[in-house]
């Protein structure tokens, strides 16, 4: 195999390989966090780039400020269904919880006593759908780069090859046309 075949198989799969660490990655969106201002319902947003369905995930964490033991729920709603429902006290830590649902806009209705802290995290990965249709558009396009790559030089190539010739025969033209000679010397 020709060593410019090579540098274009590495190309797609460097091109490939980056496309997966793009699309892998996820995005996060906070729902309620210590220092902020609490609030019991919050709109949140599922979307994804290919598809209807994408993977979620919710993590919570209910902490006593003052050492005491307190009834916490959790629930997330989108439009009439509930996605997870989740009911504990503040010993039971930190609780993570994936699943995939469709896009749309979710609703998670948090439940606390007095002398609670909350954090929870929304994470998603919107475009962990689109990898399949990511690598076929960048490998046809890296294959496209390449063979452009080829007809670009052939054009180059014919063009001076032209070029090249349409001097030579100005040159020879010009030679023959001409009235004056060289002298000729004897020997």
């Amino acid at each position: 195999m020709k060593n410019n075949y090579w540098l274009w198989l590495i190309a797609l799969v460097l091109v490939n390989t980056g496309w997966y660490v793009v699309s892998q990655q996820s995005a996060s969106q906070e729902i309620n966090r210590p220092g902020a201002d609490f609030s019991d319902s919050r709109e949140a947003e599922l979307s994804v780039m290919v598809g209807d369905e994408l993977d979620y995930e919710i993590e919570h964490c209910f902490e006593s400020i003052n050492g005491g033991v307190y009834n916490v729920s959790i629930n997330v709603q989108q439009g009439s269904n509930t996605l997870y429902t989740w009911e504990g006290d503040t010993d039971d830590g930190c609780v993570t919880f994936s699943s995939s649902a469709d896009e749309g806009d979710i609703v998670v209705n948090t439940q606390i006593e007095e002398g609670v802290e909350v954090t929870t995290t929304l994470t998603t990965w919107p475009m962990k759908s689109a990898f399949v249709v990511g690598v076929v558009l960048f490998s046809l396009g890296t294959v496209a780069i390449a063979f452009g790559e080829k007809f670009v030089r052939f054009l180059i190539d014919r063009s001076q090859k032209e070029e090249s010739e349409s001097i030579e025969n100005q040159t020879h033209l010009s030679a023959s046309n001409d009235i004056w000679q060289d002298p000729i010397r004897p020997n």
